[in-house]
């Protein structure tokens, strides 16, 4: 594990402004299990320098690891933000990726935290639209990096989300701590938004060229590209110069 440098600091400080291998993101920890559950990121720590995953907030307050706003998708039928944390914990999971059927549960923030400790890798915590973490209201962002910093993971950890008001308290409140932009087709539209905040970004790869990738480097500023599983994309993004590849399975 990481000590004298934190492992996000020095992946930045490695994958510089520079033609190298881009850094990989296992995408909901990878596709060998469940998404966002244990044996996703088990299998993704042995691949992936830095694990994404999604963040929501239960009933009774506890973060949770899940991408939809419900769990039926996998095979539930709660709501994530209705549903209390023992409840969604009894729940179990089934998802058939490569022809390979998966078993899970639901995962704790402070569980992902602990997997990606123990295992030495950073992580990229994507903050979806949930109560006290969203546009409308930030109240729940102090519990939030709380949590990540008695996990000893802040040094470690990427804030990323679509959500500029969620960006802009981080920035605000804990200026130490990285954060990526996450952007669709029409990012350029934000780009006023982006230079003011310095904000490096995490960009849908169809809506990435060339020149988007060494505008953003001139400005000092760090690019992600989602998700992207085939070699061949990768190896195009590569070449055009990009800082970070999440994928699934690369």
């Amino acid at each position: 594990m990481k000590t004298a440098l934190s492992l996000v600091t020095a992946l930045f400080a490695v994958f510089s402004l520079s033609a190298n291998e881009p850094v990989k993101v296992g995408h909901r920890g990878s596709v060998w299990g469940v998404e966002n559950t244990r044996a996703a990121f088990a299998n993704g720590v042995k691949r992936y320098p830095l694990i994404e995953c999604d963040v929501r907030l239960t009933a009774d307050s506890v973060f949770v690891i899940s991408h939809d706003e419900n769990t039926e998708r996998l095979g539930g039928n709660k709501v994530i933000a209705q549903t209390p944390l023992a409840d969604l914990k009894a729940e179990r999971y089934t998802q058939t990726r490569g022809d390979i059927v998966y078993a899970g549960e639901i995962s704790t923030l402070a569980e992902y935290l602990q997997q990606c400790k123990d295992a030495g890798v950073g992580c990229v915590v994507e903050m979806k639209w949930t109560p006290g973490v969203n546009n409308d209201d930030q109240s729940m962002i102090p519990a939030l990096m709380a949590e990540i910093e008695k996990a000893g993971m802040t040094e470690n950890v990427i804030m990323l989300t679509s959500m500029k008001k969620c960006l802009e308290a981080i920035g605000r409140d804990y200026p130490h701590v990285k954060r990526q932009f996450l952007g669709g087709a029409k990012w350029k539209d934000s780009m006023d938004w982006i230079k003011q905040q310095n904000i490096d970004v995490d960009l849908i790869w169809t809506a990435v060229q060339p020149e988007d990738v060494k505008m953003l480097h001139d400005m000092g500023l760090k690019v992600n590209v989602w998700t992207v599983d085939s070699p061949e994309t990768a190896a195009n993004l590569a070449e055009m110069g990009v800082d970070f590849i999440t994928t699934n399975k690369l």
